[in-house]
């Protein structure tokens, strides 16, 4: 039995959702790689309310909001990503929802044209990577940072 549930975000993980987005540790690797502002973290969550792209992660007993996973059009890309509340981090839980979302999407989406990059220093996230079975396309820079890009094996 899973541990998390994904499911459209909602106003009540708005508290969580902004402490995340505020977060050093979790943006390290996102968007400006650095906590949002207030004001920006609410425009951030606003948007994902009210346009959701990305799932909501959610303890599949209690049902508190643990991060966001899913697809994301980026400058006419789809991007694959994923981050959750730094005190979830190292249980797996990024892995098992990006299992579900994927095994989600796999009749809607081509994964073949789904960008995922992973920068050289987030170890993290290159092992749920591994876990999950992706193979590297190419290594190269996005956003100012040198990773690699992956390719889902869904």
């Amino acid at each position: 039995m899973s541990s998390v549930k994904i499911r459209c975000p909602e106003e009540r993980d708005r508290t969580l959702a902004l402490e995340m987005l505020r977060d050093a540790k979790v943006m390290r690797f996102l968007g400006p790689h650095r906590p949002l502002t207030q004001t920006e973290a609410m425009d951030w969550f606003d948007d994902a309310l009210h346009k959701p792209s990305r799932f909501a992660i959610a303890d599949a007993k209690t049902d508190e909001f643990i991060g966001f996973c899913g697809l994301k059009k980026i400058n006419d890309i789809w991007d694959f990503g994923y981050f959750l509340r730094s005190e979830f981090w190292g249980r797996g839980i990024a892995t098992e929802a990006c299992r579900i979302v994927i095994e989600r999407l796999s009749t809607q989406a081509d994964f073949s044209n789904t960008q995922v990059f992973i920068a050289d220093d987030n170890k993290a996230s290159k092992r749920v990577a591994e876990k999950l079975g992706w193979n590297r396309r190419q290594s190269g820079y996005n956003n100012g940072e040198f990773g690699h890009f992956y390719l889902i094996a869904p």
